[in-house]
């Protein structure tokens, strides 16, 4: 059974749990580059999360990849707009 912690000794086990969890941030860009297949990239025009120009570098390091950009949506397009969204990805994939 796990141990419940209270006061400092807690307070110190969540300021050693942040620090172990940071995410460090990594630049893949120079991998893009390799990827062969062909890619959709559908970007929600109110995404908050990621900016468009994120969607717009990768697009322009994947020789074979096209941009979708959903209006009134956000970083969640297939449950924001499930119809475009699918409507999207079944055009994409009765080109290839």
């Amino acid at each position: 059974m796990p141990s419940v912690v209270f006061g400092s000794a807690a307070r110190a086990e969540l300021i050693e749990a942040r620090r172990q969890s940071v995410s460090l941030p990594h630049d893949y860009t120079q991998d893009l580059a390799g990827i062969q297949a062909p890619v959709l990239l559908i970007h929600g025009r109110c995404d908050r999360m990621v900016p468009f120009a994120v969607s717009i570098a990768i697009l322009n390091h994947i020789a074979d990849s096209r941009l979708v950009l959903l209006n009134n949506c956000g970083h969640w397009p297939p449950f924001e707009k499930p119809a475009e969204w699918a409507a999207q990805v079944l055009a994409f994939l009765r080109g290839y």
